[in-house]
């Protein structure tokens, strides 16, 4: 049994793990059930690599309380909003729901990003844990699946930070960039709209709500306009409501999907844009974005027929438009005024940063998520790590956090680096497999993180301490491992000498 260590809600833990390769030479044993924090196993086929991820959800501590205190689910909701008297807005400070996450970063063990492969982000990346970002003139792999904006669209964020910033792409495609004139990525930036127009918009209800009756993929009909429970019932209070959706299976946790249909033709958008309904009855355009109130204008046109198309409802069809934009006013208000609606808006699009494909589930009966996330082995772009040696035996590192949500908290589990390669003896070793989209995972080795206790820490896990006089270690910084002192009895963090 060995010694790493997690960063949860600033405080750094004390914990277990066990590097389970699945030494049994019998494919059909199934590991033990999982009692631990994380579970990490990894797959690949001639072309693709998929990352398995398995944790227990733990109980929701805030807000303290709170009707969902105690409870356990999945963090598949992110921000919602709330009608608070004048407008939409998000849950007060201290109130929100957030999602569940997973976010790793990977690169090449030897000759890698300095630092990296033996100290891992306190070395690479935090400066007193201000930021992520590097202290080196590089670019590091950062994968980041969000249980509400990209899960629910079965993609992750595939990401980079540099020594200024986290990479993402900043183009502007149609239809994602009718949100905005440009900087397509995972967002949620919803706000009210404003205007006298239409009741919809003095009252500040939000620009995308769910488009109710619409027929998506699995035969599932959008139930309502705003968010509904497992009964289809409007959810009013999210600390009672959202806690009883444990359901995956249908996409309803996302306020509104873009995409490029010819990048994806999977049917994905199910939401109505208030915005096009005001503009089809009133003629108002005060309500759209900068760059579609230029009526005449490329972006407008494509825009109206966008939504022509998609709501079956022509932009010279104003009566139509109006009986739809009372109806949906006269369904907030059946609420009482407390219908709620997320936060959310998604995009998908044919890029580097959209690369990565993901799978979810979650067991009730275990309280446990299943997330896998797959891309190609090699990848185009100098942002992406080149994984094409993992059949031939080449090492990586990787570093994975966990984040379960809380209520208003999260929990935020990182790991000190560990190796992956399909080697014996490494502490993630990858399986060869036939097809990874039909990996049986009880037959791939597991790497299992186990939660001990915490200890007051928080400010050791970053570069300047673990360097100074302070630290042991700090001789055989970035040259050895940290897992190679701090393990078993001779632990530093068990012996007394950082407390």
């Amino acid at each position: 049994m060995n010694r790493i260590f997690f960063i949860i809600g600033g405080l750094l833990i004390a914990a277990m793990y066990t590097g389970c390769k699945d030494d049994d030479p019998d494919p059909s044993t199934k590991p033990q059930p999982l009692d631990a924090q994380v579970r990490v196993q990894v797959a690949y086929d001639a072309t693709d690599v998929a990352f398995h991820f398995t944790w227990k959800s733990q109980r929701k501590t805030m807000p303290a309380g709170f009707a969902n205190t105690g409870q356990y689910y999945p963090g598949h909701y992110h921000d919602m909003l709330k009608h608070n008297g004048t407008k939409f807005d998000r849950l007060p400070s201290g109130e929100r729901m957030d999602e569940d996450r997973v976010t790793f970063m990977i690169d090449k063990y030897d000759g890698g990003i300095p630092g990296f492969a033996k100290g891992g982000c306190a070395i690479s990346c935090h400066a007193n844990m201000t930021s992520h970002y590097l202290l080196t003139d590089n670019i590091l792999d950062h994968w980041h699946w969000r249980g509400g904006r990209s899960g629910p669209m079965g993609y992750a964020e595939d990401a980079a930070v540099n020594n200024i910033e986290r990479i993402r792409d900043n183009i502007g495609t149609a239809p994602t960039k009718f949100i905005r004139s440009g900087g397509d990525r995972l967002r949620e930036d919803q706000a009210a709209m404003t205007g006298s127009a239409h009741a919809v918009l003095s009252e500040g209800l939000p620009r995308f709500i769910f488009n109710k009756g619409k027929s998506l993929n699995g035969n599932f009909i959008v139930p309502a306009y705003f968010i509904t429970d497992a009964s289809n019932n409007v959810i009013t209070d999210p600390y009672t409501g959202i806690p009883g959706v444990k359901d995956l299976s249908k996409n309803s946790s996302l306020l509104v999907i873009y995409q490029d249909r010819s990048f994806d033709p999977e049917e994905k958008v199910n939401a109505i844009d208030l915005a096009y309904l005001v503009w089809v009855a009133t003629g108002e355009v005060g309500q759209l974005p900068a760059h579609l109130q230029d009526v005449g204008s490329a972006d407008f046109t494509a825009w109206k027929n966008y939504w022509s198309a998609e709501l079956g409802i022509a932009s010279d069809a104003s009566a139509q438009a109006l009986a739809k934009l009372d109806d949906i006013y006269q369904a907030w208000i059946a609420s009482n005024k407390n219908a709620m609606v997320t936060r959310s808006v998604g995009f998908i699009y044919n890029s580097d940063q959209h690369d990565i494909k993901s799978t979810r589930s979650y067991d009730q009966a275990s309280n446990q998520w299943m997330v896998t996330l797959k891309r190609k082995l090699s990848s185009p772009s100098n942002r992406d790590a080149d994984l094409s040696g993992l059949p031939a035996g080449t090492k990586y590192t990787l570093n994975f956090a966990m984040h379960d949500i809380g209520g208003g908290a999260i929990s935020h589990n990182i790991t000190l680096p560990v190796v992956l390669s399909k080697d014996e003896g490494s502490d993630v070793m990858a399986k060869f497999v036939d097809n990874i989209n039909n990996v049986d995972w009880n037959t791939i080795p597991v790497y299992d993180t186990y939660y001990v206790k915490p200890s007051l820490l928080q400010d050791h896990y970053v570069y300047e301490w673990l360097s100074s006089s302070a630290h042991p270690g700090a001789g055989v910084l970035a040259t050895t491992s940290c897992i190679t002192c701090h393990t078993g009895a001779a632990s530093l963090f068990t012996t007394g000498v950082l407390q």
